[in-house]
């Protein structure tokens, strides 16, 4: 069989699949281990057994392939170097011993975007194919899958992406149904190429994917009602959005509000539910999780955050790239691993939401949306949490999907204001970013027309609020700009941070968000978008000094302000020119003044 470059298709590549298989098959080589029961004991020959019986394994890359990844919609764009590496796969497929297939379902099993995935792995990585499997339902080998991922994590002589200097490693095919993953054995490409799928999957549905966790509980209002809130929490890797979302008030944390801020604030809480921690589908009437399980960063954890320190401590866990402490058991503390010569910033734990201690075996939501928070953090003119009143701002936040560079994304990224739209730039395929942001703003607009509106908020949790910055030349384009850039120093821990400011603590935030809810914050206009959004007058239980700290204009002249607003709304324009084309005018200029 000779497998030929240039005759190489997208197509044609899942026909040379299946016929390397049949052609094995007939020959009487086994090509395919169908969902084997013993890959858990197959992955333990080179898993760490930590003392508490927990497993883990390294990868050989430390974080995701955002930058060695493509999406190729038709043939007319298959270049060379990729087919070369299409044709590396099937080469290495045809010598290799027999692919692992794994069969499951995202999406619970009557939710309406349920989807089949299909996994095919390198028979040396069955700590993938069983992580993953952990993480989603199983689904019957029988039936035809909606979608399937091909994962050989093998150096395969990969070129870079043409006109970069950026190792080709993903490619994704979303009108065809399929993606290729080489080189990396990080777990992440797995899942998060299944859920680029999925979040296309829904949007042909009718509804949203989103990169968001799912959370909720009820509460006592002010006026002694009691509210069940479904909220969703948007951010990228490292900003929060699992500790926001996975964040519960109980017996081991209320101490804390109590003597902080001289609140019990399990004395208006009640029925709190972990729902899903990392991509959901938002629909009108309701929220649907993807996932039964979990993956998420563990370095930093502490007992304070309740369900993801008994998950990942749990015997259960199934750990990546996570360190050893003295004890022998998981260490969270990200003191001992390294990766590339600074302290490892993305250590990893599938683990069951059963095991949070707050999971009811339901991820999808008991009703719709009503509570929306966006993670933003920025260091130049952020207030620590602002509500978001007009809807077109509130989209426009979305499709900015504006952040903080953080280790967990990349090493080159550290400390750097990014702009990845919708928070989830690298997985979202088949139609473009602007199209989920309109069917978002569409979805905000009925709820108001109906008189059930979702409360929108923004937070900057790891943002440095009045930290120090400089005034530098930037190109955009083929333009540039004297853009605001962050003065930067390396901690002890080799991470850059900014210099100076003021963050808000985990408790802070929550306290903000349990209030919000509650109806227990008094807002007033920003000084600069007005009645647009609005920021905190009173919030019980934070003083007035330290909403002050809290708050830019504290540290900023209001013509700084209006010239440093000016420089992110000029820089979003130009990221959303790219990756987020097609906007309607009324959310690209939302935020214009």
């Amino acid at each position: 069989m000779l497998i030929k470059q240039e005759e190489i298709t997208i197509e044609g590549f899942k026909e040379l699949f299946f016929k390397i298989i049949e052609m094995k098959e007939k020959a009487g080589i086994k090509a395919i281990l169908n969902n084997p029961p013993d890959l858990f004991e197959r992955a333990k020959l080179y898993g760490t057994r930590f003392k508490n019986d927990a497993w883990g394994w390294a990868s050989n890359i430390w974080h995701r392939s955002a930058t060695g990844s493509l999406v190729i919609e038709k043939n007319e764009d298959l270049k060379p170097d990729y087919k070369f590496l299409m044709m590396r796969v099937l080469e290495h497929i045809l010598a290799q011993g027999p692919l692992i297939q794994v069969d499951c379902y995202l999406g619970s099993k009557n939710s309406p975007v349920k989807m089949h995935a299909r996994l095919y792995c390198d028979p040396q990585f069955p700590d993938i194919a069983y992580r993953w499997s952990r993480i989603n339902f199983p689904a019957p080998p029988e039936e035809e899958p909606d979608v399937m991922l091909i994962d050989i994590p093998h150096y395969l002589g990969n070129p870079n992406i043409p006109g970069t200097n950026q190792m080709l490693r993903v490619i994704r095919f979303p009108f065809h149904n399929y993606t290729i993953v080489t080189c990396s054995s990080y777990q992440g490409e797995v899942k998060k190429g299944f859920l680029s799928h999925w979040i296309y999957f829904v949007y042909k549905k009718g509804g949203c994917g989103e990169h968001a966790s799912l959370r909720e509980f009820t509460v006592k209002t002010v006026d002694g009602k009691s509210k069940r809130i479904v909220m969703c929490v948007w951010g990228l890797t490292g900003t929060g959005k699992s500790t926001h979302g996975m964040y519960v008030f109980g017996e081991h944390n209320k101490h804390l509000f109590v003597q902080q801020f001289g609140i019990d604030p399990t004395e208006y809480l009640s029925d709190q539910v972990i729902r899903n921690d990392d991509i959901v589908a938002v629909f009108e009437d309701r929220v649907y999780g993807s996932e039964r399980g979990s993956w998420t960063k563990t370095e930093d954890v502490t007992e304070l955050q309740l369900p993801i320190w008994r998950a990942a401590m749990s015997s259960n866990a199934l750990h990546e790239n996570t360190e050893f402490g003295p004890d022998g058991n998981p260490g969270l503390d990200g003191t001992l691993f390294q990766y590339q010569g600074a302290q490892n910033r993305n250590a990893r734990s599938v683990f069951n939401l059963e095991d949070t201690g707050y999971f009811d075996g339901q991820i999808d939501s008991t009703g719709p949306l009503n509570m929306a928070v966006f993670i933003s953090p920025g260091n130049f003119c952020d207030y620590a949490w602002v509500k978001i009143e007009d809807l077109a701002f509130a989209a426009k936040v979305l499709a900015d999907g504006r952040t903080i560079g953080h280790p967990a994304q990349s090493l080159a990224v550290v400390g750097k204001e990014l702009y990845e739209s919708r928070y989830c730039l690298p997985f979202t395929m088949g139609v473009g970013n602007a199209a989920h942001v309109v069917r978002f703003y569409e979805i905000l607009k009925k709820r108001k027309e109906k008189g059930n509106p979702v409360d929108l908020y923004l937070l900057t949790t790891l943002g440095k609020i009045g930290s120090e910055y400089e005034w530098v030349e930037e190109k955009l384009g083929d333009k540039s700009y004297i853009m605001p850039r962050s003065k930067l120093k390396t901690g002890s821990n080799g991470i850059p941070k900014p210099v100076g400011g003021t963050s808000p603590t985990i408790e802070e935030t929550e306290l903000f968000l349990l209030q919000a809810a509650r109806g227990a914050v008094e807002y007033e206009p920003h000084p600069i978008w007005g009645e647009k959004v609005l920021v905190s007058a009173e919030i019980e239980g934070i003083s007035k000094e330290r909403l002050s700290q809290l708050n830019p204009f504290t540290y900023r002249r209001m013509e700084e302000m209006r010239e440093l607003i000016k420089a992110q709304i000029i820089k979003s324009k130009y990221y959303l020119s790219i990756q987020c084309p097609g906007l309607p005018e009324e959310i690209l200029n939302a935020m214009d003044f």
